[in-house]
C-alpha cells in the first residue's frame, strides 16, 4: 500500500492544506502530512488500511485519449472495471492484495484532470462500495476547482 503513496494520481491538491475538508474524504479518514513540495493530498483510514490520494494535473486537450490511457494503466494492476466518457474515466481492480478505484474528471474548461484514487483491502469491498460510489458522484462538483488563472 505504501507503494500507492509513491506512485499515483490527480484532485484535492488544488486546495491548500489548511482548506476546508473536501466532501470526497470518507468519514473518519485523516489527512496525512504532505511532503514538502507535494502536489497531492493524501488521506488514510482510521485503521491505516485504506488510502486516498487526490491530485490535479494538466490535460492535453488534443490528446485526451492518450491522457486517459496514462490515467488508467499502471504496472502491477489487474483492471476488472473500466468506463470512459468524453470528460471522465474510471477504473478499478486489484493491485496485489488490495482493491484500487481511480477516477479522473476533466476540469477547468478541459485544461486539468482531477483524479482521486482509493486503495483498500479486498476484505473491505462491501463496506467501501457505497463510499466509492458517493465519491465518484461528488467529483463532478469540483469541475471549477482550478488555479485562479484557469478558472472558467
Amino acid at each position: 500500500m505504501l507503494r500507492t503513496l509513491a506512485i499515483l494520481v490527480p484532485l484535492l491538491a488544488a486546495w491548500p492544506a489548511q482548506a476546508e475538508r473536501p466532501n470526497l474524504v470518507p468519514p473518519g479518514w485523516d489527512q496525512v502530512a504532505a511532503e514538502p513540495g507535494a502536489s497531492d493530498r493524501r488521506f488514510v483510514s482510521h485503521d491505516g488500511t485504506g488510502r486516498m490520494i487526490a491530485r490535479q494535473t494538466k490535460a492535453a486537450p488534443g490528446a485526451l485519449g492518450r491522457d486517459m490511457d496514462a490515467l488508467a494503466y499502471r504496472d502491477g494492476e489487474r483492471i476488472t472495471y473500466q468506463r470512459r466518457a468524453p470528460t471522465w474515466i474510471a477504473v478499478s481492480g486489484y493491485r496485489g492484495d488490495d482493491i484500487f478505484y481511480r477516477k479522473s474528471n476533466l476540469a477547468c474548461g478541459g485544461t486539468r484532470w482531477n483524479t482521486i484514487e482509493l486503495t483498500y483491502p479486498r476484505s473491505d469491498k462491501h463496506r467501501m462500495d457505497a463510499t466509492v460510489t458517493a465519491i465518484a458522484h461528488r467529483m463532478g462538483s469540483y469541475y471549477d476547482q482550478c488555479p485562479s488563472a484557469e478558472r472558467q
